[in-house]
């Protein structure tokens, strides 16, 4: 009787032994072959990105079409680069070319599109500083790596190369896009004087 008893604890430690193994190595299998739930704050910031990714290109698409627009009005003959910065070389000397590590001194004027005159060499001096270095807009310093020293231009600057979404907090405003009216006065690669 006793080896009777004894079989069938055997028989039903077996048996228990493989269930639990066989759930253990389905439980392995199947999570191992399914895709890892994302934890819900990563998906909201996914879902966010991807919401700023669409406005930033509505707006970016909204400039351009201001820009075009203005540009149209005027009859101006302008050249655009890959990045949105509008150009067009008034007069073009055969000095040095402006490249980035260089100081330049320039005579400017900086507009919004509806004219408001927000900045000028006149008021202000000549702006000196060196280029691909300072706090100037960056569409300046894509602007000027196109002329030589002597040169004349316009640029007209989208918000995203400009002051971008606060503007400068004293005259230009949010999401402007500037008209830069310029003339290249010195290209050194030593630092300019006044």
């Amino acid at each position: 009787m006793w080896n009777k008893r004894k079989n069938i604890i055997i028989v039903i430690l077996v048996l228990a032994v493989l269930i639990i193994g066989g759930i253990f190595i389905f439980s392995t299998f199947y999570h191992s072959h399914q895709k890892p739930e994302e934890p819900k704050s990563s998906m909201n910031e996914e879902r966010t990105r991807k919401s700023l990714e669409d406005v930033n290109k509505f707006l970016v698409q909204k400039d351009e079409e201001r820009i075009q627009s203005f540009v149209r009005r005027r009859n101006w003959n302008m050249q655009k680069t890959g990045s949105g910065l509008w150009y067009k070389i008034d007069e073009n000397k055969e000095g040095p070319e402006v490249k980035d590590g260089d100081y330049v001194k320039l005579d400017y004027e900086i507009r919004l599109l509806d004219g408001t005159l927000c900045y000028t060499s006149d008021s202000t001096g000549p702006k000196i500083f060196r280029v691909g270095a300072t706090e100037e807009v960056t569409g300046l310093h894509e602007g000027l790596k196109l002329l030589s020293q002597g040169d004349r231009a316009r640029l007209i600057v989208p918000p995203h190369l400009a002051h971008g979404l606060l503007g400068d907090s004293q005259r230009i405003p949010a999401r402007a896009i500037l008209v830069y009216e310029l003339t290249v006065r010195e290209v050194s690669p030593d630092k300019i004087q006044r």
